[in-house]
Parts: structure tokens; C-alpha cells; sequence
């Protein structure tokens, strides 16, 4: 028993290492049901041009030297640089920095901390001295006074004791030179480092900021060493200027080399070109952000509403297009040339053509409607949400959820594939936000506008169609009436004996050549009817309202054909898109019924000039026929006399010779 006790110990854990792997596995397969993707984009064309290396025109452009960067936007640098963290942080130190040493001095300043044992208070109010006369004074002016040193300080009689001596009267301080600080005009500061030798030399730095209006290389102001600038600032002496920087090397230049350059300066800037640039800058770079920023929002305006650079719809728009214009070719109107019709042998071929026409455009709209749908589906399913009928088949009833007795729950906008076993005893998905619903009623409604747009490229191929089916057959009644002879040929058939006998032999044999290249050349005609001899008129049959009434019931079979190709938009095939579930509730429909082919027709003033034409060809036609009857009018008498004579009469008179002649 305690050999078998770990045997079985073994086999358990094997089950239920088993049981956590299957568990994780059926986590794994319903993870990957909660993840839709949307059809995978073409592969790259491997027959494209490409080049291992790189070319010679992109050597040269490597080796190319870059033009200097130009800032379009400074006070956008200058903001972002202030708000940088490192910035930030150094003017933090600073400000501390700052602190310290200003606690520092008010600390040595303080009486109290530097004062020390058997130290004298120092007099906080010095007494005037006495008046001086006028001659006394003028001579104090002129004398220098002479610093005091450490031997007159041993001769002084007070000895040793630590007190201070009587102040230096106002009058005998020592004079300061003439301050120029602030001084901006450069001819000026040069004048004045020349006239000026004791001077010796003076400090500069830039008059403004880097980002004023008015900053350049020269405009410069007279600074104390205080308020220097100590990132930039110069020195002007009589041996030249210096220049530092602490982002670049120190530079020299002669006085009067800097004189020079000062006046070319101030000449070149008052050239218009140098003058108004900083006005062409400014209008160029505010047109150039204001095209940019409306190139970007026609860009965006395009991308929301074009449907051809979406890419879930542009591949089924260019399908749709394509599959309509192949349509298009298919004509409704068949006709051998060769052929001579009788009015019901035509009617009849051209409702054999439209029967197999019928059934092909049948067949088109199934196939559009499938791609159409299939692009609806993806496009919703990038935006995020899954089509009601993305589980139910919408072809197996008339409704989207014609045999589920009732609106679905919310549920149903995030049903899974067919193909993935659904969990239907899983919790139900909470609520849409009302965020979510709005997004969802917005992407139906655009593709509600995709929907209605193919049914706009059906509704123009039908019409197309309809239009060039009816134009074929008025181009074959045209070219047989080119063909059809004239008033003057007509009446001249009878007199062809006649001419034949008074003409030579050798221009009949040339008329005979003419005739048989002109017959060669006429077209069989296209329609014959009979013609009808009566006592008292000569009939045609099928007459001219026949013709009229069979071409035009033609035309109408015509339109009833393209007529038949029904819109997407009211199809209930579609209301997933046209009419969504959104909280147990179906959204009102609103699309319509979309375009109407027979309003076009009615509307279409060049379909009713063409259809005007072709009646009054057929018209034309009937009136050379009518012609053509006037030449056996002379027959037709003799055939009414002859109806009624009677022949008994005749047989009991006898007759001369003369009236047999006759």
C-alpha cells in the first residue's frame, strides 16, 4: 500500500495539471473572441522599382549643405524654453542663490554681530565743518588731497586709542569722471572714446532683447559693470572693440574697422529690401501658418466626409464603379443590320434581349449589395462597434430580426462572429453611454450616405443604359433613312424604259456599274410591311400607328427593365446601417427611399428629344412609302374599273375592234 499511495498521488497531479490547462486554454479561446479585425491591406507590388544602394542623386543631396534653420514661430521657442524643466530648475537655484547671498550681507551689515569688547561706537551723526572764505574754497577745489599713511597715523596726538579720526569735508572729495551709461548712439560712444583718451574704455551690451523688433548686431547702449550682460556684452577702447559671448569665441575688431562697419550697417538697412523685411518675414510666415492650417482643415474635412480615402470603403466604392461601368457596355437594344424585320419578328427579339438582360441585372444587384454590406460591416467594426446583424443572417428573412419576435437587447451590438461559440448564458453587456450611442448614430448615418451614394452610381447605369439603348436604335432608323431614295428617284422608276432605249449602249453598260456599286453600298432595310391594293385606296399593313405603338411599347420594355434594379437604401437587407438597435430601440429610419429612376426619365429632356426623333423617323419613313403607293395609282384604277364592269353586260354588246384596243 505505501508503494501504490505515491503512484496515485502522481496521477492526480497529472489531472489537474490537465483540468489548469485545459481551463487556460478555453480562456485563451475566449479572449480571442472578444478581438475583431478588420480585412488585412494589400501587400506592396514586388514588381516595383527599387534600388539596393543609394543613387547618385541621393549622394548629392547628402552632401549638399543644409541652409541655416530659420524659426518660424520665436515666442513659441521662447515660451517653450521657459517652460522647460531644466530652465525651470536653474532659475530655482538662482533665486535661491540669490537668498543666501542677501542674508549673507544684511548678517555683515548688522551692528550687533560685529561689534566686540572695549570697542568704541562710531558717531552716527558727523558735525559740519565751519564755512570756509570764497578764496579758501576756490583753492581747496584745486588741491588733491593726499592719502593718509601708516607714519602720520603714529604722529597723531591722541596715541593709541581707537578713535576716529575728524570726516573729510564734502567740499575736499575726489571728483568721479562724466558717466555715460546709457548712451546708444555708436557715433556718439566712438566720439567720445577719442576725444576722451582718459575714458580709457567703456562697456556695452545689447540695447534690447533677442526677440524685439529692433534687435541687431549694432544696436548697442553704454552699461555700467553692474548691469553688465554677461552672456553678450563688449568693450570700446581706442584700440579696438571686443566682443564675448559664452556661447562663441571672443571677437576683436579695430575701431576703425568697427566705425566702417557701423556706417555700411545704417546704409544697407535703409534699402527697401533690408528695410521691409522684417514685414515681408511677418506677412509670410502668418500666410504660411494660415494655408497651413486650412490645407489641414480641408484635409481633415475631406477625410471625414470622402468616402474614397477611407480605407474600409474605398476598395467596395471602386468595385461598384467598376462593376457599373461594365454594365453600362450591355446594350438593351439588339439588332442584326443584315436583317429586315417585320414589326412583330422585332418586337419579339427585343423582349428576348430584355429577358436576359432582366436576369444579369438581378445578378448585379445581388453582388453589389454584398459588397456593400461587407464594407458597411468593416467600417463599423474599426469604429468600434459590431453591426446588430453581425451574428443573424439578414438574407434568411425580410427583416434584419424578422423570426426573433421582438427588439434585441443591447446585446446585440456586440455579437460575435457566427463561426466563435457564443456564450448565451454569459452576463449581458451593461448600457451604451450616451457618448457611445451618439458615436454609433453618427457612423450609421455616414453609412446610411455610403449606401445611398451606390445607389446613386446603380440609379446613373441604369440610365445610362436605358439612354444609349434608345439612342442605338434611333442611329439604325437614321442611317436607313440616308439610304432611302428620293421624291425625284421615285417618280423616275417608271420612266427607266424609256431612258434605257435613247441611251448608248456604253453609258448603259456604265450605269449598270454605277447601279450594282450603289446597291453594294445600301443597307437591306431594317422593318417591310405589306402593301395592301384596294378599289378605293392603297393601304399599308402594318400602317404607321402600328410602328408607332410597337417602338414605343419597345422604349417602355426598355425602362421597365433598368426599372426593375430596386434601391439598397429601402432594403431591409440594409437596416443594420439605415435603422440600428440602440438600447432595445430602433432608430427611426430617416434615408428615405433614395433616388427614383422614372422621375429621371420624365425629367430627361434629351431621352424625350431622342424618343420625339425617333417618331418622326418613322414617320419620315412612311411618308417616301406613301410616295412610293402614289406611282401605282395609275394601277389602281384600272383595278377599280375593272371591279366594276360587268361581265355580262359586256358579253351581250358587240364590240369594234377598237374597244379591245383600248
Amino acid at each position: 500500500m505505501a508503494t501504490n499511495q505515491p503512484d496515485i498521488m502522481d496521477v492526480e497531479a497529472e489531472r489537474n495539471q490537465q483540468v489548469a490547462m485545459d481551463a487556460n486554454s478555453r480562456a485563451e479561446r475566449l479572449r480571442a473572441r472578444l478581438y475583431s479585425y478588420a480585412p488585412k491591406m494589400a501587400p506592396p507590388p514586388t514588381n516595383a522599382l527599387q534600388f539596393r544602394g543609394v543613387t547618385k542623386a541621393q549622394a548629392r543631396r547628402m552632401l549638399s549643405p543644409f541652409g541655416p534653420t530659420v524659426e518660424p514661430l520665436p515666442s513659441l521657442q521662447r515660451y517653450q524654453l521657459v517652460n522647460k524643466p531644466e530652465y525651470i530648475q536653474k532659475k530655482n537655484l538662482e533665486a535661491l542663490e540669490l537668498k543666501r547671498r542677501a542674508k549673507d550681507a544684511t548678517d555683515l551689515d548688522d551692528p550687533k554681530r560685529l561689534k566686540r569688547a572695549g570697542s568704541v561706537e562710531p558717531l552716527e551723526v558727523i558735525p559740519p565743518a565751519p564755512d570756509l572764505p570764497q578764496e579758501l574754497k576756490e583753492k581747496q577745489e584745486t588741491m588733491v588731497p593726499r592719502p593718509v599713511t601708516p607714519r602720520d597715523r603714529g604722529k597723531s596726538p591722541v596715541g593709541k586709542s581707537h578713535t576716529s579720526g575728524p570726516a573729510v569735508p564734502t567740499q575736499a572729495k575726489m571728483k568721479f569722471p562724466k558717466s555715460y551709461e546709457g548712451l546708444r548712439d555708436m557715433n556718439q560712444i566712438i566720439g567720445v572714446i577719442r576725444d576722451q583718451p582718459k575714458v580709457g574704455f567703456l562697456y556695452m551690451s545689447p540695447a534690447v532683447p533677442k526677440s524685439s523688433v529692433n534687435y541687431h548686431y549694432y544696436n548697442l547702449k553704454v552699461v555700467s559693470h553692474e548691469h553688465l550682460y554677461k552672456p553678450d556684452y563688449l568693450t570700446i577702447s581706442l584700440k579696438g572693440v571686443t566682443r564675448m559671448r559664452a556661447d562663441d569665441e571672443t571677437e576683436f575688431v579695430l575701431l576703425d574697422r568697427w566705425e566702417q562697419e557701423v556706417f555700411y550697417f545704417h546704409r544697407l538697412i535703409k534699402i527697401k529690401t533690408f528695410a521691409l523685411f522684417r514685414k515681408w518675414k511677418a506677412f509670410s510666415v502668418w500666410r504660411k501658418n494660415v494655408r497651413t492650417t486650412k490645407i489641414k482643415g480641408c484635409k481633415k474635412a475631406l477625410d471625414d466626409n470622402l468616402f474614397i480615402v477611407n480605407p474600409s470603403l474605398r476598395p467596395a466604392l471602386l468595385n461598384v464603379r467598376e462593376m457599373c461601368h461594365r454594365i453600362s457596355e450591355m446594350g438593351l437594344c439588339q439588332i442584326d443590320k443584315d436583317h429586315t424585320y417585320t414589326l412583330t419578328e422585332f418586337r419579339e427579339a427585343q423582349f428576348n434581349q430584355l429577358n436576359d438582360v432582366a436576369g444579369r441585372l438581378q445578378d448585379f444587384r445581388e453582388l453589389v449589395k454584398e459588397v456593400v454590406r461587407s464594407a458597411c460591416r468593416t467600417a463599423l467594426l474599426e469604429a468600434g462597434f459590431t453591426p446588430d446583424d453581425y451574428y443573424y443572417d439578414g438574407a434568411d428573412s425580410p427583416g434584419m430580426y424578422g423570426d426573433m419576435g421582438g427588439a434585441p437587447g443591447t446585446a446585440s451590438s456586440y455579437l460575435m462572429q457566427s463561426n466563435y461559440d457564443m456564450d448565451i448564458y454569459g452576463e449581458a453587456p451593461e448600457k451604451m453611454t450616451y457618448t457611445e450611442q451618439a458615436n454609433k448614430r453618427a457612423h450609421c448615418k455616414r453609412l446610411t450616405c455610403f449606401i445611398r451614394l451606390a445607389d446613386y452610381l446603380i440609379v446613373n447605369t441604369m440610365h445610362v443604359l436605358a439612354v444609349n439603348s434608345v439612342s442605338t436604335l434611333l442611329n439604325y432608323l437614321s442611317e436607313q433613312l440616308q439610304n432611302t431614295a428620293t421624291l425625284a428617284e421615285i417618280q423616275s422608276y417608271n420612266d427607266y424604259k424609256e431612258e434605257e432605249e435613247k441611251e448608248k449602249e456604253g453609258k448603259e453598260e456604265e450605269k449598270k456599274e454605277d447601279k450594282e456599286e450603289e446597291e453594294d453600298s445600301k443597307l437591306p432595310p431594317l422593318f417591310i410591311t405589306e402593301f395592301v391594293l384596294e378599289p378605293n385606296q392603297l393601304l399599308f399593313s402594318p400602317d404607321l400607328d402600328d410602328f408607332q405603338d410597337g417602338l414605343a411599347e419597345v422604349i417602355k420594355r426598355f425602362q421597365d427593365a433598368v426599372l426593375s434594379v430596386q434601391n439598397l437604401v429601402p432594403d431591409a437587407y440594409f437596416d443594420a446601417f439605415t435603422r440600428p438597435i440602440i438600447n432595445n430601440k430602433f432608430e427611426d429610419k430617416t434615408c428615405g427611399e433614395g433616388p427614383s429612376l422614372g422621375t429621371m426619365f420624365e425629367d430627361d429632356k434629351h431621352l424625350q428629344t431622342i424618343i420625339h426623333n425617333i417618331r418622326e423617323a418613322i414617320t419620315a419613313a412612311f411618308n417616301a412609302a406613301s410616295q412610293y403607293a402614289d406611282t401605282f395609282e395609275a394601277y389602281r384604277e384600272f383595278f377599280k374599273e375593272n371591279e366594276i364592269l360587268d361581265l355580262n353586260t359586256v358579253r351581250g354588246v358587240d364590240h369594234d375592234v377598237q374597244f379591245f384596243a383600248d
